[in-house]
């Protein structure tokens, strides 16, 4: 299994993610010629698609998704929720025939790979988070969620990659311009993870196994990959792991990450 961040942060966020067989994206935040010239520079492309994964309706995970829909024959697979709560002008160009709803803890196949979608706390209509798993290798994403119950938990343990939110700095959060309502709705368990929270729960969730992670969606205002770093080279020499131990990149809102293979 091979993927690579396309996007991640408040712009626009997107995934791709490849077996031999199969090949998905999770979440379409870009513009679809956006896309192809960041595949591209990958050596893939866009086309074959056999389906779109959707964490959630707000815009920067989905504001390309009906120009994809319109170029690539493909599926997306999306709470019914999610789909209620999108912006009308995302909707109003996609047939039903390109839709398949889910929902959570209910686990559906797309090709070759497994997928188990599990409910996220984030101030949207139905957020989810996926597990997605070729057979051999399992890849965790968890981007835009405030809090992590420890219910899920061991569906997600020891997975061989992650993709997994460290948005914001607490003390750039509150020391930042941003209006008080909308700091106190980042820090809350419906809004964004802290890097210490992150770094936590990581913590809690890595394994033998675990050899990536992706420490997604940082805040362009609210953070610094060298905070990432430092809180998570802290919090894990707390839990007795170095973190040299494991390849550990802070995603970018206009660089893909490189092709990763599991």
């Amino acid at each position: 299994m091979k993927f690579s961040v396309l996007a991640s942060g408040s712009k626009g966020n997107s995934t791709i993610i490849e077996t031999k067989n199969t090949r998905i994206l999770v979440d379409i935040g870009i513009s679809f010629r956006q896309l192809n010239s960041r595949l591209e520079g990958l050596g893939l492309t866009s086309s074959p698609l056999n389906g779109v994964l959707i964490t959630h309706e707000h815009t920067d995970h989905v504001s390309g998704l009906n120009m994809l829909l319109k170029k690539v024959d493909t599926t997306c697979f999306l709470t019914k929720e999610t789909y209620d709560g999108m912006f009308y002008k995302v909707k109003e160009n996609i047939e039903e025939k390109n839709l398949e709803f889910i929902k959570p803890y209910k686990r559906f196949h797309i090709g070759d790979l497994s997928i188990y979608p599990i409910s996220i706390s984030h101030d949207s209509n139905d957020c989810v988070g996926y597990v997605i798993n070729d057979g051999e290798k399992k890849i965790v994403y968890v981007t835009d969620v405030g809090y992590l119950p420890e219910k899920d938990f061991d569906e997600l343990r020891n997975a061989d990659a992650y993709v997994f939110e460290s948005n914001y700095d607490v003390t750039l959060l509150f020391t930042s311009n941003r209006p008080y309502y909308l700091k106190t709705r980042i820090d809350s368990i419906k809004g964004h993870m802290s890097n210490n929270d992150s770094a936590y729960n990581l913590a809690n969730l890595i394994g033998e196994k675990t050899k990536q992670i992706i420490l997604a969606h940082p805040s362009k205002e609210c953070n610094e990959e060298d905070k990432i770093i430092e809180t998570f080279e802290s919090v894990f020499d707390d839990y007795g792991y170095r973190i040299e131990d494991y390849n550990l990149i802070v995603a970018k809102q206009d660089i893909p990450t490189k092709l990763i293979k599991l």
